[in-house]
């Protein structure tokens, strides 16, 4: 299940034509789940007609009651129907994108009604895509035509999408894309993302890695914070690398099985799956016994529509704090745009010594 969300007049629902027919090329099956306020509002639930803070909260609490029924029933239907096939479920938008409505005491107080956590919604999901409102980068283009049940001016919309990006936030999978090309390179970088999350060999993006030698928290914007702990595993497969992780966020912890190999010209693909507490307790015991376990805390922040990561390593690492941002382009020279309350030291993208693998070996 594959979240597409964004601002208003951001070109999702002119991308899924897109995205289903390039999905279905490499031989999945693609389902939709369409936009619930849209859906909605568009048959006669109309927050236009709304004109007490008490209504939206109802109305924003029925959006998401119809979305988790939405995707339960979408999700067990066809692992049922069709057990055998690789599919995905493309949502036009996401539980936590009702946060983007409400103040977060309101939302937190649906949430805690319904016994859901904030992480707990986050991993429901196998990857986000962000897509940028077009009123940031491509005013012109920011039109309600499309979309009939769209109110926002420009400047609302600009509110909604920083709001939308913040609540997905911690997300092991969270790509944003933003207006820097016009909206078919916009769709390109799109499937480029869902490519590398299910994984369809596409050029993956480059991770910029950099030293860290300050950081003043007092200036860090809205982020989350995370603490993981990755442990490598026995494999026979040359080139192969297999890998547990345990995430932890709001008191809760989710475990993650990934595998990475190569296909073609030495191209690496990562698939990657939630897996059960006990599942990953098992797997321990066939740890890769020339490696230790690799801990560390991890803050995810955004910055001018970026999204940055900061992994501030424990252990024997201590002291270890790499910056983590995605680069322009595959022949970029690095990354230039930093955030000011960073101070950035060497740049060791591709420097082996910092791979987590190559941490986790013991001395």
């Amino acid at each position: 299940m594959i979240v597409l969300t964004g601002g208003p007049c951001s070109g999702k629902s002119s991308s899924l034509a897109y995205l289903t027919e390039r999905l279905s090329d490499h031989g999945f099956m693609v389902f939709v789940v369409p936009e619930t306020a849209t859906l909605i509002t568009g048959n006669g639930i109309d927050r236009r007609k709304m004109d007490k803070p008490g209504q939206i909260v109802v109305f924003e609490e029925a959006i998401l009651d119809m979305q988790v029924s939405f995707e339960d029933t979408y999700k067990q239907a066809v692992s049922r129907i069709f057990p055998e096939r690789r599919k995905v479920i493309l949502l036009d938008r996401g539980i936590m994108d009702v946060r983007a409505f409400l103040t977060d005491d309101v939302f937190n107080g649906i949430l805690k009604k319904k016994g859901m956590t904030r992480a707990a919604i986050r991993h429901r999901y196998d990857g986000i895509i962000h897509l940028v409102t077009a009123a940031d980068g491509a005013p012109d283009y920011y039109t309600g035509e499309n979309n009939s049940a769209r109110l926002e001016t420009a400047e609302e919309a600009l509110r909604i999408d920083r709001r939308t990006q913040e609540g997905w936030l911690g997300h092991p999978r969270f790509k944003i894309i933003d207006n820097s090309t016009d909206f078919e390179g916009k769709m390109h970088r799109t499937f480029s993302a869902i490519a590398a999350m299910v994984g369809i060999p596409d050029v993956p993006p480059i991770q910029e890695k950099y030293l860290v030698r300050q950081i003043d928290m007092s200036g860090l914007p809205p982020h989350q914070r995370l603490d993981i702990e990755q442990i490598y595993l026995r494999t026979k497969e040359k080139g192969a690398e297999i890998r547990i992780r345990k995430r932890g966020q709001d008191g809760m912890n989710f475990y993650f099985l990934a595998r990475t190999r190569t296909v073609g010209d030495n191209q690496p693909v990562e698939e990657e799956e939630l897996i059960p507490e006990q599942e990953y307790v098992n797997l321990i015991r066939l740890r890769d016994r020339n490696t230790q376990v690799l801990s560390k805390d991890r803050i995810c922040f955004l910055w001018n529509n970026k999204y940055f990561e900061i992994d501030v390593y424990d252990g024997r690492h201590e002291g270890l704090i790499i910056l983590l941002a995605e680069s322009p382009g595959p022949d970029s020279k690095g990354f230039s745009d930093f955030p000011p309350f960073i101070t950035v030291g060497k740049r060791v993208t591709g420097d082996p010594r910092y791979n987590d693998r190559k941490l986790a070996k013991r001395k």
